[in-house]
């Protein structure tokens, strides 16, 4: 709270306490790839094709045309580091499998997000309408977890990448946040 005046959150609804629950079958469907990863064998396919994994996702978390071929190419290049298969892994498995390794550096805030269900800064929560990996519905009513401002704006022809899908309805609703909640 003393660094931290304003918060702007894209796709991802919040989860009180950090706490990732199982969720009902339509939204369990479109986590396929978190199931999957969770198992030993699913981790190994990522590992072998990090490239491949990234681009079912990219076609089929959002509308068909918000990037083409070339854009892909090129941000593939980055799915290449060598970080970036086991930290995909870990961010996943780490919810939901039990005693997976966390760093003991980060222990102290891992208490303290178990111990945060009440949100007080003005925060902006913007969800593609069209996400087909967070489903809209799963973004809604949470207001009662934020005792400071709340606003959920949802972009209807947006999918699980609104920023790079509306980056101009996305710049201007967090500009306008931040004029309004940044001192």
């Amino acid at each position: 709270p003393q660094r931290v005046t304003a918060i702007a959150a894209l796709a991802l609804p919040y989860q009180p306490r950090g706490v990732f629950s199982v969720p009902g079958f339509s939204q369990a469907r479109a986590f396929w790839y978190q199931w999957l990863m969770c198992l030993d064998q699913g981790a190994d396919a990522v590992r072998r094709d990090p490239v491949g994994f990234a681009r079912i996702q990219w076609d089929t978390w959002s509308p068909p045309g918000w990037f083409d071929a070339a854009e892909f190419a090129v941000t593939a290049k980055s799915f290449a580091n060598p970080d970036w298969v086991p930290i995909t892994l870990h961010g996943y498995r780490s919810r939901f499998l039990p005693g997976e390794v966390r760093d003991p550096r980060y222990e102290a805030l891992e208490r303290r997000l178990a111990e945060t269900e009440l949100v007080a800064c003005p925060t902006l929560m913007i969800q593609g309408g069209s996400d087909f990996c967070d489903e809209p519905r799963t973004s809604e009513g949470l207001d009662r977890y934020f005792t400071g401002f709340y606003r959920r704006i949802v972009l209807e022809d947006a999918g699980h990448f609104p920023h790079r899908e509306d980056p101009l309805g996305v710049a201007q609703a967090v500009i306008a946040h931040l004029q309004v909640h940044d001192p």
